[in-house]
């Protein structure tokens, strides 16, 4: 199976409720791209229109490797322009609230699936059909962890446990995937004279990084690791916080599953595996359809006794506990606890007439269309048929 194969093949529509207003005191705009991410291309637009990133609303994170679409805005006194190859943002009018994940209805995704040989056909039908009847475990997908590709590198984890000064060395020197040859040369070089700050300082390459190391020039006591962490940028640190949260949310979810599940499949991730199961018997999908699981904060919202105890667990598997999360050395983000159900399932669910691949000759393709809610990856509904 072949997924992403163009943008084209993955499509997302975010839905939301905007209510419009003559005289709203926000612009809505729809951002619509292709080979970009979502905080990049907000990032190139605040700087090209002067606006300060922290005034553009959104509501969530759209992968680079789709035709996605979304809504952002700003404050009336703002107007937005932008024009970049695969990148295109139209103004839709003036409205009361500004984007954010609070009016995030869902999102509807049209994936088309390749080079699928012909006797997959019936074992994808089927199994559709059991995610329709039985819904998926709702874990966060490889891509809510960035760049993280392995479990002990954690930049989140590593400030709670006050490792502050080895969560500056990963903030300068974990390798990602898309780096090219001369970055990952750099970050190697960084990761080698780490300690040596006036050698790394030409090494540096953008303004947080080159204000970091010099604050860690003047001393490298505690106060200036702080002070250090502190100068990276609220949006960075928001993403490292909620990668961290995910991931811990994952593996809650993971202790959970054979609780209810008697048989379950593995499907390899990035930096951990994923659970699911084919059918579930009637009272755990009763059960689990009304489960919700908290993202880890200082203070975590009443849930269920075992749900509880499986966060416990977690957490002390890691070495930590919900008292770590409250960061109050570090000014710019901090841990939010919201809830999210265990299991998901797809509305509208569909799937085109399995037909020849065009790019792949004598193989077939599909495209499924569907909507999920906010925060649910599709991918994981891809991984679920994988069995």
């Amino acid at each position: 199976m072949k997924l992403k194969v163009k943008p084209e093949d993955f499509v997302v529509k975010e839905l939301a409720d905007i209510k419009y207003s003559s005289d709203g005191p926000y612009r809505i705009y729809l951002l619509e791209k292709r080979h970009w991410n979502t905080m990049d291309a907000l990032k190139f637009i605040s700087r090209e229109n002067q606006v300060p990133l922290s005034k553009i609303g959104s509501g969530g994170r759209k992968d680079r490797h789709a035709l996605t679409s979304q809504y952002i805005s700003v404050p009336k006194k703002y107007e937005l322009k932008f024009e970049r190859p695969n990148v295109k943002l139209t103004f839709l009018g003036f409205a009361d609230d500004f984007v954010s994940p609070a009016i995030l209805e869902g999102n509807y995704f049209e994936i088309t699936l390749r080079k699928l040989k012909p006797e997959e056909e019936e074992k994808i039908k089927e199994r559709l059909s059991e995610v329709e009847k039985f819904g998926y475990p709702n874990f966060f997908d490889d891509q809510r962890f960035g760049s993280v590709e392995n479990p002990q590198e954690f930049l989140a984890e590593r400030i709670i446990k006050k490792h502050y000064n080895g969560a500056l060395k990963l903030y300068f020197t974990v390798i990602h995937p898309e780096d090219s040859k001369k970055e990952k040369e750099r970050k190697r070089e960084i990761d080698r004279l780490w300690g040596n700050w006036e050698a790394i300082l030409p090494l540096c390459r953008t303004s947080v990084e080159k204000e970091i190391i010099r604050i860690l020039m003047e001393n490298s006591s505690k106060a200036s690791l702080l002070a250090a962490l502190n100068a990276i940028p609220k949006e960075e640190l928001s993403m490292f916080f909620s990668a961290y949260q995910s991931f811990l949310w994952n593996l809650t979810l993971k202790k959970l599953l054979p609780n209810y599940v008697s048989e379950l499949f593995e499907v390899k991730g990035k930096i951990m595996d994923y659970s699911f199961y084919r059918t579930l018997p009637d009272e755990s999908l009763k059960f689990l359809k009304k489960m919700e699981i908290p993202t880890v904060s200082s203070r975590i919202p009443e849930c269920l006794p075992e749900v509880k105890r499986a966060i416990e667990e977690v957490l002390a598997e890691r070495g930590v506990k919900p008292s770590d999360f409250n960061l109050k050395k570090i000014r710019k983000s901090f841990f939010k606890s919201f809830m999210r159900p265990a299991i998901v399932f797809p509305e509208g669910l569909y799937a085109s007439p399995f037909e020849e691949d065009d790019l792949y000759p004598g193989y077939k393709k599909v495209t499924l269309k569907f909507t999920l809610p906010p925060g649910s990856f599709a991918t994981m509904l891809i991984k679920s048929l994988v069995s």
